[in-house]
């Protein structure tokens, strides 16, 4: 089996560790999207069969989602059909017939959401966006036993349903957040600066 080693800035060190909830907050260049698909490509080789989606609140084409970084991140690890990885325009299908899929929030119904059942992995990727409704129906639907529900945003509001939820004053059970910014990226590029 293949196996990848990520290099991890020490920021998101505590969201390695199995965790219901995951989420990065912070500003722009802080690497939480890079962060997160590269779990997502570690795990989906750890698990075989892992079932995956990444999702915005509202996604009109795949040029919307996180497709491309996870294309991206798969090119650079050389992880490709020898591994298991096969991507096609739709879906990345991943080791052990899993996949990773991408949907927006919006278009979903109570009804919709169900074809999401059996998934363990949901990366909410610009998670500021994300409505109450939708929050309401992606939390009970990811469930199977080992999920995880992945948060990264750039904070607009307090009253952002995923600031209220892993921010506020309660955090839910299991949940693991960390703050990062530019200046926590050690790769961060001389553009950025």
């Amino acid at each position: 089996m293949a196996t990848l080693s990520i290099q991890t800035a020490q920021i998101f060190q505590p969201l390695l560790a199995p965790a219901r909830y995951k989420g990065a907050h912070g500003g722009r260049g802080s690497g939480k999207s890079h962060f997160f698909a590269s779990l997502m490509i570690e795990d989906s080789l750890a698990e075989r069969g892992l079932r995956s989606v990444c999702i915005r609140e509202v996604q009109k084409s795949l040029k919307e989602s996180a497709k491309r970084l996870l294309e991206d991140k798969l090119a650079e690890c050389r992880l490709g059909e020898a591994a298991g990885f096969r991507v096609f325009r739709e879906v990345i299908e991943t080791p052990g017939d899993g996949v990773i899929t991408f949907q927006g929030m919006q278009d979903h119904t109570a009804d919709s959401i169900k074809s999401l059942e059996g998934f363990k992995r949901a990366w909410v990727e610009e998670a500021q966006t994300l409505s109450s409704t939708s929050l309401a129906l992606l939390r009970p639907t990811i469930r199977a036993p080992g999920s995880e529900l992945w948060f990264s945003w750039n904070p607009r509001r307090k009253t952002d349903p995923v600031d209220v939820m892993l921010r506020g004053q309660e955090l839910p059970t299991g949940a693991r957040v960390v703050r990062a910014n530019w200046s926590d990226n050690p790769w961060l590029p001389p553009e950025l600066e």
